[in-house]
């Protein structure tokens, strides 16, 4: 199954209206899939020990939080990107986030696991305005 068949899958709790809010602002998204061991991310990273690429950890919270309702066109900061064991072709990984709206923008707080163990955990922040250093000397 690719990314974008998993996060039509991207499992929401609901109420009778709609998704399921801790808060006004929060909500929590979960997909899984498995990443087949023919996907191009994986030639050459390792020849004989293939290994999903941490950025492509990365980029599936930034895809599940983009889906709950997180600036695709936005400027993102990588705040925390800690990868806790390796992710093998053919596992089932799990990526669970907490995507919270606040002043300051927004946060995606995720889990990343890979056949039930811990595997990464990532949190992206879409902040509400960027400095430019260019109109801000």
């Amino acid at each position: 199954m690719t990314l974008e068949e998993a996060l039509g899958l991207v499992d929401r709790p609901r109420t009778a209206d709609g998704p399921e809010r801790t808060g006004p602002a929060a909500e929590t998204v979960r997909t899984s899939f498995a990443v087949p061991a023919d996907d191009p991310f994986l030639a050459g990273h390792y020849p004989g020990f293939p290994l999903v690429p941490g950025f492509s950890l990365v980029q599936y919270v930034y895809e599940l939080a983009a889906g709950a309702g997180a600036p695709r066109d936005h400027p993102v900061v990588v705040r925390k990107a800690k990868f806790l064991s390796p992710v093998r072709p053919g596992e089932e990984i799990v990526v669970e986030a907490r995507v919270e709206r606040a002043a300051d923008g927004v946060r995606a707080v995720a889990s990343v696991s890979a056949d039930t163990r811990p595997a990464a955990e990532i949190t992206l922040h879409y902040p509400r305005e960027i400095d430019d250093p260019q109109e801000n000397p």
